[in-house]
């Protein structure tokens, strides 16, 4: 069974067995790349499995990246977090001797992620819903530290939410090698409750790349969201093609080209399930 054939089988297991559990109350997100100001209640445990498939680079390229997250209302208003993340990889590469191209696949332990989130306003009680979330992950050959500042607000049937977002990641490529990589993201979504439980949606992603300072590509990114909700599990669902991009290097600059297939990918998609423990 190919690696792609895998990883879509476990998302066909996932709804059944979430759907399969016992009913019990679920703090559900409604966009999955955009976090909203909701935390867990204290003494709450969620369990979250996320699936992000990133495809189309100038070569073949597909990856999915696999996270397993522990929620827990720590405080009112604070909750904090556990990953597990693992990645699985399949792309094109060219030997700079030969060249020839072949595709290559493999699957590595992308190390473990602590998040911290606060609450400081409510979406419905406050002119506006807003918390701060901090992340950390260590991994075998790379370190990151992530923040962000989340803005949302519910009117009736309606939810918008923003996200400003703030990344640093060491990459050790050698004893005696440390790349550097800080990324800015701003993302910001809109949804519209059919019903209670059904919310259909868009969302939209700028995603900006510094390799050791230098600016390597700006990606812009936008398209559906799906959410849906039952007192035993909720599921979020975003599919977002890359719309256009701004090119860093002199070399991309001079192509015109219209994406960054170097940095980023063609499609970028999520999808996220909950269920309370």
């Amino acid at each position: 069974m190919s690696l792609r054939t895998n990883c879509l089988a476990s998302l066909l297991v996932l709804p059944l067995t979430l759907a399969l559990a016992p009913e019990v109350a679920a703090s559900e997100r409604h966009f999955t790349y955009t976090y909203e100001s909701n935390v867990l209640n204290p003494g709450d445990v969620e369990i979250e499995p996320w699936t992000t498939w990133r495809a189309g680079r100038k070569d073949y390229y597909s990856r999915f990246d696999q996270r397993l997250e522990f929620e827990f209302g720590v405080v009112p208003n604070l909750q904090m977090a556990w990953y597990w993340n693992m990645t699985a990889l399949a792309a094109d590469q060219t030997d700079a001797t030969t060249g020839q191209t072949t595709r290559a696949t493999g699957f590595e332990f992308g190390g473990v992620s602590n998040e911290w989130k606060y609450k400081l306003s409510d979406s419905f009680a406050d002119p506006l819903g807003s918390a701060l979330y901090f992340e950390w992950t260590a991994a075998p050959a790379e370190a990151e530290l992530e923040a962000k500042v989340i803005l949302d607000k519910r009117m009736g049937d309606a939810l918008v939410a923003f996200n400003a977002v703030a990344e640093h990641e060491w990459e050790f490529e050698s004893k005696d090698e440390t790349v550097r990589e800080v990324v800015l993201e701003a993302d910001l979504a809109f949804g519209y409750f059919l019903t209670p439980s059904l919310v259909l949606g868009v969302e939209a992603r700028s995603h900006t790349e510094l390799v050791d300072g230098d600016h390597a590509a700006t990606a812009f990114f936008a398209g559906p969201s799906f959410a849906y909700a039952q007192k035993a599990w909720w599921m979020a669902l975003t599919v977002m093609p890359q719309l256009f991009a701004i090119q860093g290097d002199d070399e991309s600059k001079a192509s015109h080209d219209t994406f960054d297939l170097a940095h980023h990918e063609r499609l970028n998609a999520r999808i996220l399930f909950g269920m309370d423990l």
